[in-house]
């Protein structure tokens, strides 16, 4: 059973006997001798199954003990945050490339390669798909990076949405340069209040036009205004709120702007209408 299950994942990894004893450190004849019939030394069955990408268990023709949802979030517990980020990338891109169905691509392609991938800033590095089923947009760049999946809703996209005209006063906030130059500045600073002087000193606005800016933003829930009570009067202090909900939209926005864009594998087979 061992060596049937040897010789069908090291074929479907696409490696050869000699490549796949390289990465053991055994011989070809070893892994030959496996896949006649033979048996590995017990020792070396956690990495014959690490070099074919499967487990212990898939080697005894057995499935996982455990949902692959469960060994994901167990993988990802026991390392960093840093390696977690990044390691929860690479299976966020291999969660696209099979919902693609685009099988050469999963076949050539090295995950590993995303970490050296799009150092050309002059270029957006993308993998898309648009189906009946869903959407899902992933950027590729090494320093700039990030995923986007959203399964079909049941009511479609244009109810989940909501109202046009709420939308409509939210991109009409943001649409405004000096809103935009003041969400910088906030989301540059750590999560703490800022008086409106300030605001208006590191943006080079009026206090006026400042103080009304900060009206609409904080409208559209983007911020917290709180009145502080100071020896010379009453200071209003702003805190940002909802970064995790904007700053998606600002990369999506910034993503519209490419014009130079090269598709690491996509699909649209959709037959119906978004909206």
């Amino acid at each position: 059973m061992i060596g049937e299950q040897i010789k069908k994942f090291r074929r479907k990894k696409g490696l050869t006997q000699e490549e796949l004893g390289r990465r053991i450190g055994v011989t070809m004849q070893a892994v030959s001798n496996w896949e006649r019939g033979g048996v590995p030394d017990a020792e070396l069955l956690p990495d014959i199954a690490d070099a074919l990408g499967i487990t212990v268990d898939m080697l005894f023709g057995r499935s996982s003990l455990k949902k692959l949802e469960e060994e994901i979030s167990d993988e990802l517990l026991s390392v960093g945050t840093e390696e977690g980020f990044q390691r929860a990338f690479s299976l966020l891109y291999a969660i696209g490339v099979g919902l693609s169905g685009v099988t050469p691509l999963r076949d050539s392609f090295n995950f590993d390669v995303l970490s050296a991938m799009g150092h050309n800033d002059s270029f957006g590095y993308y993998s898309r798909s648009s189906v009946n089923e869903g959407t899902f947009d992933i950027r590729l760049n090494s320093d700039f990076r990030y995923f986007f999946l959203m399964p079909e809703p049941v009511q479609g996209c244009r109810e989940s949405l909501g109202d046009p005209d709420e939308l409509a006063k939210t991109f009409a906030v943001l649409g405004d340069r000096d809103v935009l130059k003041i969400i910088y500045y906030m989301y540059s600073r750590l999560n703490t209040p800022v008086s409106l002087a300030m605001i208006a000193s590191h943006t080079n606005l009026d206090i006026k036009k400042t103080e009304q800016l900060m009206d609409r933003i904080c409208e559209r829930r983007l911020a917290n205004c709180a009145v502080v009570e100071t020896e010379n009067g009453d200071v209003k202090a702003y805190c940002y709120i909802n970064e995790s909900i904007l700053l998606p939209l600002l990369c999506f926005s910034k993503e519209l702007m490419d014009t130079n864009e090269i598709h690491m594998g996509a699909m649209f087979r959709r037959n119906k209408p978004l909206f």
